[in-house]
């Protein structure tokens, strides 16, 4: 509190004023570089008077530029300068006669402050005394001011001015030698702090870095200097924890005070689990490390194993900290501290939960446990047969691994795997409108966008012809052996006397449809899974073999196809359900607390024209009146086949020409997901559909919107159903008013925030977006993310879809 106010004792003007320098700059300077610039600004505390002196200007400056808030020219600067070019230090004489002299003038400003209080409070204040009755206590009147005495007692009871000194001048001399001693123990912890934040520099630059094996040998050290720096700091303070978290009144900095100690202990506990996950997974980096390349898995199981005691102690040091952490009331923190926490410390900590959620996890889904072996089901997506979470389910695989060893990987056509005289669920009922299919089968269980209730149905309804359990299952597309395969190299696949490149992967699969012809792709009598059977079991095979292949250039690329939604993942163990969760690779629908839009289609036409079909959207956002937000959305279809084409829709159309048909109009069920809070106000329908394009000749009602009730937490899901002819484009339209949690205020900063997330499709590349953003007239812009067009208050990105998108717009209004 005396740290607060003592930049009050700074004079008007500055210290030259033509040839005579003002002395009680000479006090403030003395007092500054002593004990507030080290308080209030944070420089190192000198340890004795002497060494304050030259100091002394440094420190004017500090406080005049805090006070002041603006860059001071070079004349400025030298009208500061109090000692200037004098070498050495100035007399003891003056330098004591300073320092006493600030004290008494700061405790002018104390006791200032005190009456003031005292006035505006209307209670007396505990410094002058407690008022017993009518009078009050000698004791108490030693330290009464002479006016305030004067004032409450009368002038028999007057103090003299200067007895005051006599009693309180000893107070804030035992306050200066607490300060210097305190300046002396804060010397030691700034070191110790100095050599800290150096080493967790070296680990963020360890961290923000490319993957590597050589992080382990090098932040094994690291962590073992920052714990022993950390432990150093908390037995300097040991003795001095009661009182130090008791300081939450103390302005700005209270909260971190008050927190000082959960903070200290979540970083110790934090170390001590990073120090014991390194330190036990050394030994399977030197199985990873040779060379980089790939090992089989079977190799590091054992290991695996053998570090699990150790990854269980960095579990619970971690599952502590992780307490602590949730203990600590961010908002109450200084904001320097709660930006240390925020931005630094919680993306640190949410890796390595990750990285321990991994390390426990993995025996268990390779089959190296008591629990045997694990099987998985996959499902092979067709993208251009565009569905919910990828692609038209083509194939249907069953994966069996054992101590990190494939024991089985076989696949089947997904329209053998249905079972005959068997009673199956109902189809959701756009399946039976617009494709004439009444019941639910395997190929169709993907129907849903939110892929956890994919999996939920795609494992039931294998249940009805496999003979055993699933433990996950496990979606992908075929973007995903193309980007393999731009890692991995061409593969011979047996029996193929072509190599099989990310250049014709996919033309490869599209022709296992089509009947063999001389120079084709496919192989005669090859059917479609059979080419995804080969070609997996070939990426398998390389993956494992460690042929000319990096674990690193590996998980580049593996995180990539993760990130961009070519490959889902569903497991039943909760450990690293939680980390793919947390990454969204589990092709949840995740709407946060924000503005929120997910745009899906669905091929109903039995047709593969997504190949052909190309979609972008533009969402405008009005932000001009924050107390009626809006915003609009347009998205357009373009089918790309050339030539007419007469839209009937149907099976039977194409099987007297091919079983491949990528020409033809675009049968659609489009959906558009939105957050919970919002509203749909308006929708500009695409074209009638007449009754002769739909399957059966049933009907569409015009301007028909589906309110869905899919049971996806936080989201308002629309549907409609649309034809887009050959060589044509179909735009449609909606507007909505948007939820009050799309902009958020800061209370320290009162800055608004606009937050919008759009999550993308899977099965798609990177379908182009325009975002525009329209500002209030008042308002200034202070960041955008991403990188966007400034065009006064209006904001403009144009992005792709390739991953989902997070955007944000920070502004302030005067």
């Amino acid at each position: 509190a005396i740290a607060q106010l003592f930049p009050e004792m700074m004079p008007s003007m500055p210290p030259k004023q033509g040839g005579r320098i003002d002395p009680r700059w000479g006090e403030f300077g003395m007092l500054a570089a002593l004990y507030f610039a080290p308080l209030n600004l944070g420089t190192p505390p000198p340890p004795a008077m002497r060494d304050a002196w030259g100091r002394i200007d440094e420190s004017i400056l500090l406080f005049v530029r805090e006070k002041f808030d603006t860059t001071l020219t070079d004349e400025q600067v030298a009208q500061y300068q109090l000692i200037g070019d004098e070498l050495g230090e100035g007399p003891a004489s003056t330098m004591s006669d300073w320092h006493r002299r600030g004290i008494e003038r700061l405790l002018d400003v104390v006791l200032a402050r005190e009456r003031f209080l005292e006035a505006e409070l209307e209670t007396v204040s505990p410094i002058f005394g407690a008022v017993q009755g009518d009078e009050i206590t000698d004791e108490h009147a030693q330290l009464i001011p002479s006016d305030a005495n004067e004032d409450s007692q009368g002038s028999e009871k007057k103090v003299p001015q200067s007895r005051k000194w006599y009693v309180l001048t000893p107070l804030f001399l035992i306050l200066a030698a607490g300060l210097v001693w305190g300046g002396i123990k804060a010397r030691r912890i700034y070191t110790l702090g100095e050599s800290l934040r150096y080493d967790i520099a070296q680990a963020k630059s360890l961290v923000n870095g490319s993957p590597s094996f050589n992080i382990i040998g090098d932040a094994v050290p690291l962590l073992e200097s920052i714990g022993d720096n950390l432990d150093a700091i908390d037995a300097e303070l040991e003795d001095y924890w009661g009182i130090i978290t008791k300081l939450g009144w103390v302005p700005v900095y209270g909260g971190d005070l008050a927190a000082s100690q959960s903070l200290m202990d979540m970083a110790q506990h934090l170390v001590g689990s990073a120090e014991e996950f390194y330190q036990a997974a050394q030994p399977i980096v030197q199985f990873l490390a040779d060379g980089g390349k790939i090992f089989p898995p079977s190799n590091i199981t054992e290991p695996l194993i053998e570090a699990q005691p150790q990854f269980s102690d960095a579990r619970e040091e971690f599952e502590l900290a992780l307490a602590l952490r949730d203990e600590i009331d961010i908002q109450k923190l200084s904001p320097k501290v709660r930006n240390l926490i925020v931005e630094q410390v919680d993306p640190l900590v949410a890796l390595m939960d990750d990285g321990l959620a991994v390390a426990l996890s993995l025996p268990k889904l390779l089959g190296a446990t008591h629990e045997g072996p694990k099987t998985y089901l996959l499902l092979a997506q067709n993208e251009d047969e565009l569905r919910p979470t990828g692609g038209f389910i083509t194939a249907v695989g069953n994966l069996v691994v054992q101590n990190g060893n494939i024991v089985s990987l076989t696949f089947k056509n997904s329209g053998e795997v249905d079972a005959a005289n068997s009673i199956y669920p109902m189809a959701p009922w756009q399946l039976q409108k617009y494709m004439n299919s009444d019941i639910l089968v395997l190929r169709d269980s993907n129907w849903f966008t939110n892929f956890p209730t994919t999996a939920i149905w795609a494992e039931y309804l294998n249940a009805y012809t496999a003979a055993h359990s699933v433990d996950g299952v496990i979606a992908f597309d075929q973007q995903m052996l193309v980007m393999l395969l731009e890692e991995i190299g061409p593969l011979e696949v047996d029996g193929v006397p072509w190599p099989i490149t990310s250049d014709n992967v996919v033309n490869y699969l599209r022709a296992a449809k089509i009947p063999y012809s001389e120079g084709g792709l496919q192989l005669p009598g090859e059917s479609n899974k059979e080419s995804v059977n080969k070609i997996a079991k070939e990426i398998f095979e390389r993956l494992v073999s460690g042929d000319e292949l990096k674990w690193e250039a590996f998980t580049k690329i593996f995180l990539r196809i993760l990130d961009e939604h070519h490959l889902l993942l569903q497991f039943d163990d909760e450990l690293i359900s939680d980390v793919i969760s947390h990454h969204n690779w589990d092709g949840a629908v995740r709407p946060g607390e924000r503005d929120f839009l997910m745009i899906v289609d669905s091929n109903v036409g039995f047709n593969k024209v997504n190949a052909l079909i190309e979609r972008n959207m533009v969402y405008d956002v009005d932000l001009t009146d924050l107390t009626n937000m809006t915003s609009s959305l347009s998205i357009f279809h373009k089918n790309t086949v050339e030539g007419e084409f007469l839209c009937t829709m149907g099976w039977e159309r194409y099987n007297l020409e091919q079983d491949y048909p990528t020409d033809g109009c675009y049968w659609n069920y489009l959906r558009v997901y939105i957050s919970e809070e919002g509203l749909l106000t308006d929708v500009g329908f695409p074209p009638v559909v007449p009754n002769a394009r739909i399957v059966l000749g049933r009907s569409v009602p015009e301007s028909r919107v589906d309110f869905l009730d899919e049971e996806i937490e936080g989201v308002k899901g629309f549907g409609l159903f649309m034809v887009v002819p050959t060589a044509e484009s179909v735009a449609t339209n909606f507007s909505f008013a948007l939820p009050a949690n799309a902009v958020t205020v800061d209370s320290d900063t009162g800055q608004m925030t606009y937050r919008l997330k759009i999550q993308k499709q899977p099965g798609t590349l990177a379908d182009p977006v325009t975002i525009r953003v329209h500002l209030p007239e008042r308002a200034v812009l202070e960041s955008v993310y991403p990188k966007a067009t400034i065009q006064k208050n209006n904001v403009l990105l144009e992005l792709d879809l390739r991953t989902d998108l997070e955007i944000e717009v920070v502004f302030s209004e005067p």
